[in-house]
C-alpha cells in the first residue's frame, strides 16, 4: 500500500502527461480506477484522490455512473483562485481593475480583426438597448455584454476564460459597481460615450479609436473606485 503526497500526484501527473503527449483530448473517457491504479502501482484510494484534486482543477469531470472524462472547466477553478488571491494578497480593487484593463485592451486589438457581423450586431444591439433603458439592472447587464461579446470576439480562449473570471471576482467584491457608476449623472454620459466611441471603432476597426475609447472607459472605472 502507498501512502503520502507522491502516491495521489502519480495520478495527477499522469494526466497531465497524456493530455500534454495529445493522448487524451477533451471528452475523452480514462479507464476505470482499478485500472489506473494497477497501472500506476498505486492505491485506489490514492488514485480517487488525485482524481478529486483533477477535478477541482478543472482538467475532468465525475459524471456519477459513466465515469471521468478530460474536460476543460477551468473557469470555475480560475474564480476561486483569483478570489483567494485578491483577500490572501490584499489586493485593491486599482490592482484587479488594472489587470481587467491589461486583458481588454488585447482582448479589443484582437476583435478588431475577428469579430464577426453577426457579432458586430450583437454589440451594437446592447449598446442601443443600454442607451434606451432606465433601470439600473438592464444597464448594468447590457454593459457587461458589449464587454463579454467584444471579448468572445478576441477568439483567445485563454483572455476569454481569464476576464469572464475576473469579471467575477469584480462584481462580488465591488457590489453593483456596473450599475452604479452608469447611473451617476457626473460620469453616465461620459461612460456612455465611450461604450459608443468602442462600438463605432469596431465597426469602422479604427484601432485607435477603439484604444481611446478603451482607456477613456477604465479612467471613469479608476475614478469611481478611487473615489
Amino acid at each position: 500500500m502507498d501512502t503520502g503526497e507522491r502516491a495521489y500526484e502519480k495520478i495527477i501527473n499522469y494526466v497531465e502527461q497524456q493530455v500534454m503527449q495529445g493522448r487524451y483530448k477533451k471528452g475523452d473517457k480514462l479507464p476505470p480506477e482499478r485500472e489506473l491504479a494497477a497501472l500506476l502501482g498505486a492505491s485506489r484510494n490514492s488514485v480517487r484522490e488525485g482524481l478529486g484534486i483533477l477535478e477541482r482543477m478543472g482538467a475532468i469531470s465525475s459524471q456519477q455512473g459513466a465515469g471521468n472524462f478530460i474536460s476543460d472547466n477551468f473557469e470555475k477553478t480560475l474564480i476561486e483562485v483569483m478570489t483567494l488571491m485578491f483577500i490572501l494578497e490584499e489586493g485593491t480593487f486599482r490592482e484587479i481593475s488594472e489587470f481587467r484593463y491589461a486583458l481588454e485592451t488585447q482582448a479589443l486589438a484582437l476583435a478588431m480583426e475577428h469579430i464577426s457581423k453577426k457579432q458586430l450586431a450583437d454589440i451594437e444591439y446592447y449598446m442601443s438597448m443600454l442607451e434606451k433603458t432606465p433601470e439600473e439592472d438592464m444597464k448594468a447587464y447590457y454593459d457587461k455584454m458589449i464587454h463579454y461579446t467584444i471579448t468572445a470576439a478576441s477568439g483567445n480562449r485563454f483572455i476569454i476564460d481569464n476576464l469572464q473570471a475576473l469579471t467575477a471576482v469584480m462584481d462580488v467584491f465591488i457590489k453593483d459597481m456596473r450599475a452604479k457608476i452608469l447611473s451617476d449623472g457626473s460620469n453616465s454620459e461620459g461612460l456612455m460615450a465611450a461604450h459608443r466611441e468602442m462600438v463605432e471603432a469596431l465597426r469602422e476597426k479604427n484601432m485607435e479609436k477603439g484604444m481611446q475609447a478603451l482607456k477613456v472607459h477604465f479612467e471613469y472605472i479608476y475614478e469611481y473606485i478611487d473615489g
